[in-house]
């Protein structure tokens, strides 16, 4: 699990439970909290303990919801193909489930693309809003598009580097995991870098292979315009993954979206400026989301 970055202390402690998909996979979750849903949604190549300090934080003012995807974490890959159509389908199986309403997705990185095609095949009855932390909506670039991955990476390169996280993925993670955030973390919170790379290098090389060939060829730009709910766009400005412009790109396409860039973060704001973070996802929520009717947890649990 990731080492927290002054994590508060919750105001009750998170319930652990599994949902049964379609293919009988069992998707852990963790459901914290009591008022609006918020349902997060990490990134490829980590799990959902990446938003421990944030869900410590909202926890106090929401009704935090955290699976860890297929194939990451607790949840393993199980027998359907590792692409966005499963995920989406995992995570419509977990609302349904849960019998979760007014829901804001917060889609980081990869999260935001399953949270697109979750959008895409079911609409957003269920939802009452949006947040999209650090993602472009095609992350490999072409002569045509320069707002994917800001190292300039092309499906060829992609291609290249996908068969190596097969045969090498602790060194792979080791590469990669600190650029998640910005260069100054790597002096002021170096017990946080090492985290992130011990929690990337305990995934399965193969899987992430596939799930990151699958991203990368996901292109959402055409749906983006599509999108009905309100919608908030984070992104940090010192991100060495995507770059500014792709906050940007997003919120100019997106119905009823705004940006707001976090000056210090890289590519992890909810772990690098985490009171800010919360903060600002906690004012977002508040407006997009009614107040929830009384329900009950599957599980029996009084919300």
């Amino acid at each position: 699990m990731l080492t927290a970055l002054g994590s508060s202390k919750a105001p009750n402690a998170p319930v652990y439970g599994h949902v049964t998909c379609p293919d009988g996979l069992q998707m852990a979750y963790t459901d914290q909290g009591i008022g609006p849903v918020l349902l997060l949604l990490h990134g490829w190549g980590v799990d959902g303990s990446f938003f421990a300090p944030l869900q410590d934080r909202l926890a106090q003012t929401c009704r935090i919801v955290t699976p860890d995807l297929r194939a990451h974490g607790q949840t393993p890959a199980g027998d359907s193909e590792l692409r966005f159509d499963t995920l989406a389908g995992d995570l419509h199986t977990l609302i349904e489930t849960l019998d979760l309403d007014d829901v804001t997705l917060l889609g980081w990185s990869m999260g935001a693309m399953v949270a697109w095609r979750y959008i895409e095949r079911q609409g957003t009855a269920r939802l009452a809003g949006l947040v999209v932390e650090d993602m472009s909506p095609r992350i490999v670039n072409d002569e045509h598009w320069r707002l994917g991955v800001s190292s300039g990476m092309s499906l060829e390169a992609s291609d290249h580097h996908g068969q190596g996280m097969i045969s090498q993925w602790p060194d792979y993670a080791a590469s990669f995991a600190p650029r998640m955030f910005a260069r100054s973390v790597h002096e002021t919170h170096p017990d946080l870098v090492q985290a992130a790379v011990e929690g990337m290098a305990a995934q399965t090389g193969a899987d992430m292979s596939t799930l990151w060939d699958a991203m990368a060829r996901q292109d959402f730009r055409a749906m983006l315009p599509s999108i009905d709910i309100p919608t908030l766009i984070v992104f940090g400005e010192l991100s060495q993954v995507y770059g500014p412009e792709s906050g940007a790109y997003l919120a100019d396409l997106i119905p009823n979206a705004k940006a707001l860039g976090f000056m210090h973060s890289g590519h992890a704001p909810h772990l690098e400026e985490p009171e800010e973070f919360a903060s600002a996802v906690s004012n977002f929520v508040q407006t997009a989301c009614p107040a929830p009717d009384t329900r009950i947890h599957p599980e029996g649990r009084k919300l």
